[in-house]
């Protein structure tokens, strides 16, 4: 499902991240890393039928452990960065990068998948916009095809 994933992670490496960022993730998506460390998606496109859109997923970010072949950091290192900028980042996590730059976050409130469009000016809430319910759903959403194919 994955190519060039990150060192494998544990229970104990996700709680220790939990415990210093003072976070609970959603279980699917600590199964989901306890499996895949981060990586190349096989199936980068997401399509959203209700908001009718479409991306191409880049990469899925490690939440630790950096990659050794490409230069990014952890999911970690991006969520205290984009935090620092703005509050309203405090409840999304950034797991994922499109190819257009944007973060792709699960919201540790609602439990929803998010694109936040960084062109847009200053992050305020019309930046955010919901893609799929939960981390689940939009990592089974992953095609291998674009709609446009």
């Amino acid at each position: 499902m994955f190519e060039k994933m990150s060192k494998a992670l544990t229970r104990k490496d996700i709680a220790e991240i939990e415990a210093n960022l003072g976070l609970a993730f959603p279980e699917d998506f600590v199964e989901h890393y306890l499996s895949y460390n981060g990586g190349i998606p096989a199936k980068p496109f997401f399509y959203c039928e209700e908001e009718d859109i479409e991306t191409e997923i880049q990469v899925f970010l490690p939440l630790k452990y950096r990659y050794c072949d490409i230069p990014i950091g952890t999911a970690e290192e991006k969520y205290l960065s984009f935090k620092g900028k703005s509050p309203l980042m405090a409840s999304y996590f950034p797991f994922a990068n499109d190819y257009g730059a944007n973060p792709i976050c699960v919201n540790l409130e609602d439990r929803g998948v998010y694109i936040v469009y960084m062109d847009l000016g200053e992050l305020e809430d019309r930046c955010f916009q919901r893609i799929a319910e939960s981390f689940r759903d939009f990592v089974e959403s992953l095609s291998e095809d674009s709609i446009d194919d």
